[in-house]
């Protein structure tokens, strides 16, 4: 029983040390305001192997780093689109992203009901 025991603990430590924190860098059209900014915060901080995030409010970027043993950046994508409707691309060091514009001058896409708060030219609060 102790060498199952010992052989279980020897693997499970094992998957541990091959676990590498990762970084990523991706561009969120819809982060345009502080806002957003709180809401993609809040969503990555609760995924599953995100260790630290920085977020560039003015470049729309968030720089992450998680741990790929327990997350992928297909997953941290999947939950921005999941939750806030914003969709989201991986930058390369030294690539500027192209940015994108919706019908109604802000990008995150108003027209599917999503609601930030952001005051447009309108006069209309979306």
């Amino acid at each position: 029983m102790k060498k199952i025991l010992v052989l279980v603990m020897a693997v499970m430590m094992s998957a541990t040390m091959f676990a590498e924190k990762k970084s990523v860098k991706l561009y969120i059209p819809g982060m345009e305001c502080a806002n957003c900014q709180a809401k993609v915060e809040n969503v990555l901080n609760h995924e599953k192997g995100v260790k630290k995030l920085t977020v560039t409010l003015d470049k729309r970027m968030v720089d992450i780093v998680y741990d790929d043993a327990k997350t992928t950046v297909e997953n941290l994508q999947a939950a921005l689109q999941k939750h806030l409707k914003f969709k989201s691309m991986v930058v390369k060091d030294g690539d500027q992203p192209k940015t994108q514009a919706s019908g109604c001058g802000h990008s995150c896409g108003h027209s599917c009901g999503h609601s930030c708060g952001h005051q447009h030219n309108d006069g209309d609060k979306h």
